[in-house]
């Protein structure tokens, strides 16, 4: 049991950095915090219905002096 738990101590990553983001449920522009969570969602998610205009910007309204 002991060496068991040492490789397991050993394997696991000193740092694994910042959590990675991921698809939830947010599908409108008002529940996205800013730009970029906007442009991931469009982005990575497939929420094309963020970007109304069909000009590769979601979320006009968060994005547009980006």
């Amino acid at each position: 049991m002991r060496v068991l738990l040492l490789c397991l101590v050993v394997a696991a990553p000193a740092h694994a950095g910042p959590p990675k983001p991921f698809c939830g449920e947010k599908k409108e522009c008002r529940q996205m915090a800013d730009c970029d969570e906007a442009q991931f969602y469009y982005s990575q998610c497939g929420e094309a219905r963020l970007d109304r205009d069909g000009d590769g910007v979601p979320c006009e309204e968060l994005c547009r002096f980006k």
